[in-house]
């Protein structure tokens, strides 16, 4: 399986690259997307300020949200996630389900 990782208040998290359908520079949520556009910070509990100096907007199938960096696709097993982290491709990041994300409950 392939990962999308990506950096959020100096936190490292995860998602299934293949939910990935689009990635563009975040300008705002004054921008009109053609999908929601959710405040990921808010719901981890994060701080609201980026710490990257070019917000990236990452499009999912159903919904959006700003990072501070995106890095590149991780290649992984299933053997490498271990108590909602993956451990591969450097230090260990969380795994975001890319359907929860579109709830209202914790995607983590």
């Amino acid at each position: 399986m392939e990962y999308l990782p990506f950096r959020i208040a100096g936190r490292d998290f995860v998602v299934d690259a293949s939910r990935v359908r689009a990635m563009m520079p975040f300008k705002g949520t004054e921008d009109r997307h053609a999908v929601p556009v959710i405040d990921l910070r808010k719901r981890l509990g994060l701080p609201p300020i980026f710490y990257g100096r070019r917000p990236i907007l990452v499009v999912l199938d159903l919904a959006s949200f700003a990072v501070d960096y995106v890095s590149d696709v991780i290649s992984a097993s299933s053997k490498d996630c271990r108590r909602g982290k993956l451990h591969a491709g450097g230090r260990p990041k969380w795994v975001l389900d890319a359907d929860s994300l579109t709830t209202n409950r914790p995607s983590s």
